[in-house]
């Protein structure tokens, strides 16, 4: 059913046009947030978007709700919705009740922007006859009735210069990994071939020089960027990247242009595990080894200066393994990484110290298999934990769990016990997410 993304393509040498970054106004800017600066150092080294007022929805997009994408055993049954309520309430496919309708089949990701959500999923199969709305879907976040929903042939892009494809327009390739978007005009997606920006507006399909490259002698277009964790800050996207003969990098992606703003190359680790936010300018690239490895690195970037201002080794495994999503994830002061396992540890920002903090098992104990990277949400403390006890493409499982701890303190307390309501979760959104850039 899941797919395991190897960060190794064959990739010729990257030329990056390096446009103005995304820095914010000196007058406007507040002090950054205190970075976790204990430890030795490795390398030191030198809503109502356009007001800027945060406007909070009612609804499934309240920001203290819980939407989970759950892709199903992708060969017999089409993907769904589950949504968390603030009091701990379970509503289960909750797009099919609004809209009468599949929302597709094996669902990757999502991303909220300007009340709307927008829904990535392969569209590989139509179980029982019946296919999904779209490889797309732009739904209403607080109601998520269904507004465009757009079919792969809706997506070709434009042949890239260079390219010896005979088509003006190319289609994509499947499957799909990770969306995120700026505005109608600046929806960035990512697929096995490259990163792509959509103007919905126009219909517009083009790849993001800087984050593709050509190989198989100009044929075909070879994947640069990694979006698994794609950040937003700002106006600007930020995402990993790398390849067989590019070193491992940060890439900034801007609104209106079709190419990578800025590249930050050279940066420590094999394989990207994913990024988080530390300060209001400051992000961490996460690296790691192979899977298994305790190779990994931490590289903290300001993203005025643009340059790396502290790398801290690690000896774990961060791994986000075969996942789209981020494989560390960020609460208070710690980091917290599963690496595929059912064994959650967490990393002390601090002390730079590491433990084995949730043993998923003690509270699921046929919860064998974890679905999906676990994800924290900053303003609460909480971990989420999806597991379930087999886990194949044509099997539905006989028990799904979504664990919910509160790791706010020295020990983590089970918060919520779900039970088969959720299905193979790809993705778990604490909805406040989207309204902090």
């Amino acid at each position: 059913m899941k797919k395991r993304f190897f960060y190794i393509v064959w990739v010729a040498c990257l030329g990056v046009g390096m446009l103005a970054g995304c820095a914010k106004d000196k007058n406007l800017e507040q002090p950054p947030a205190e970075t976790p600066s204990d430890g030795t150092e490795e390398i030191p080294s030198g809503s109502g978007e356009s007001s800027g007022e945060t406007v909070y929805l009612e609804g499934y997009a309240r920001p203290d709700g819980v939407l989970i994408l759950n892709q199903g055993a992708r060969a017999i049954e089409n993907s769904s919705i589950t949504y968390l309520a603030p009091d701990g309430t379970v509503e289960e496919g909750v797009y099919r009740k609004v809209n009468g309708t599949a929302l597709g089949n094996e669902v990757q990701d999502m991303w909220m922007y300007n009340g709307k959500l927008y829904i990535l999923s392969d569209g590989m199969y139509a179980p029982n006859g019946e296919e999904g709305d779209g490889v797309l879907v732009v739904a209403d976040a607080v109601t998520l009735k269904r507004e465009k929903a757009y079919k792969l042939d809706d997506l070709k892009f434009k042949r890239p210069e260079g390219s010896k494809d005979e088509d003006e327009l190319i289609s994509l390739s499947i499957p799909f990994e990770n969306i995120a978007v700026l505005d109608e005009k600046n929806i960035f997606f990512s697929e096995g071939q490259g990163f792509f920006r959509f103007d919905s507006t126009t219909g517009e399909v083009n790849v993001v020089e800087g984050a593709f490259h050509f190989g198989n002698q100009g044929n075909t277009v070879e994947k640069v960027a990694s979006t698994r964790g794609i950040l937003q800050v700002g106006d600007c996207l930020y995402c990993g990247g790398g390849g067989f003969w590019e070193s491992t990098r940060l890439l900034e992606i801007s609104k209106g242009v079709n190419k990578v703003s800025r590249v930050l190359p050279d940066l420590k680790g094999e394989f990207i595990s994913g990024l988080f936010q530390t300060g209001e300018r400051e992000i961490v690239l996460a690296t790691c080894g192979r899977g298994g490895e305790k190779k990994s690195y931490l590289q903290f970037v300001n993203l005025d200066e643009w340059k790396v201002t502290k790398t801290k080794k690690i000896s774990e495994d961060i791994s986000a393994e075969f996942f789209n999503t981020s494989g560390v994830t960020r609460a208070g002061d710690y980091l917290y990484y599963a690496a595929g396992s059912t064994t959650v540890k967490r990393l002390s920002l601090k002390t730079w110290k590491s433990e084995a903090f949730i043993d998923v098992l003690k509270d699921a104990p046929d919860g064998k298999y974890l679905n999906c990277n676990v994800i924290a949400d900053p303003t609460n403390q909480y971990v989420y934990v999806a597991v379930s006890n087999v886990y194949r493409e044509d099997v539905k499982p006989d028990k799904n769990y979504l664990l919910v701890y509160d790791c706010s303190g020295s020990a983590p307390s089970l918060v919520r016990k779900i039970e088969n309501k959720t299905n193979y979760p790809i993705g778990i959104y604490p909805m406040r997410k989207f309204y902090h850039k």
